[in-house]
């Protein structure tokens, strides 16, 4: 086995184990809950879970789905989100390779699926996520040497959506947006810098318009209906710090052929 596969095979595994702790994270986190007490138990019956049916994907599949001890379903986001952390680490680990690159890139990735999971089920950006997240992107800013254009995308992430949202009240006199969101562009801006900015707003708008409309529509629920936002920005952030470089350059090229 060459070193590229075995980055890539070990980043997996590692990945699908994260992603057991991962689920621990949205689970625990928006209920004010330890991360790391009490250790793994039913959420229906409360009772202890055997390290065999703690197995990332393998136990989920032999328990099909139920407790061992109560029978009650459990949840098919479980496997969901350690197969994509699984899968996620491996393509980083595919694209970036055994550098510092990898390690800013699996940090960020993790961080914006626990997050997107957990504003999908709650509503909720945790500021125990994003807040820290902030600093370690400006960190690593530090490391790389640009720490600069970090400072300066976190302040303008938080600065742009809290203005959009000052607007929106003031003419609306309705709360269009959470401070969630505020920090989660903050906390992209000091990953990826202001430069990253403009698209991740842009695509993140779009994209969240196209499909919330679409969602109203189809399950006729009332247009003061909240949906989540994280989401869509944990996206176009990922998109950016993987494709950034090539979105610029097709960008480029189309306004100068």
């Amino acid at each position: 086995m060459d070193v590229e596969t075995f980055v890539i095979s070990i980043s997996g595994l590692l990945g699908l184990m994260v992603g057991s702790f991962s689920n621990v994270c949205v689970y625990r986190i928006p209920r004010g809950e330890s991360i790391a007490f009490p250790g793994s138990h039913c959420p229906n019956c409360n009772h202890d879970i055997a390290w065999y049916d703690n197995i990332p994907l393998l136990s989920w599949l032999i328990l099909k789905g139920k407790c061992r001890h109560c029978s009650l379903a459990i949840s098919a986001r479980y496997p969901f989100l350690e197969m994509l952390m699984g899968i996620s680490w491996a393509l980083l680990a595919w694209k970036f390779g055994p550098t510092s690159m990898l390690l800013e890139a699996i940090v960020l990735v993790s961080l914006l699926w626990i997050l997107s999971l957990i504003d999908y089920e709650t509503g909720y950006l945790p500021d125990i996520l994003t807040l820290p997240g902030v600093l370690i992107g400006i960190l690593f800013a530090w490391w790389i040497g640009d720490i600069e254009s970090s400072l300066l995308g976190a302040v303008l992430g938080y600065g742009v959506f809290w203005l959009v949202a000052t607007l929106f009240f003031l003419v609306t006199k309705k709360e269009g947006m959470g401070q969630g969101d505020f920090k989660l562009l903050a906390m992209l801006g000091a990953f990826m810098g202001w430069q990253a900015l403009p698209f991740i707003v842009f695509t993140s708008s779009l994209v969240g318009a196209v499909v919330g409309l679409a969602y109203l529509k189809l399950s006729k629920q009332g247009k003061d209906t909240e949906i989540p936002f994280g989401p869509y920005l944990a996206m176009a952030g990922m998109l950016w710090f993987l494709w950034g470089h090539e979105i610029l350059s097709s960008y480029r090229s189309l306004l100068f052929p």
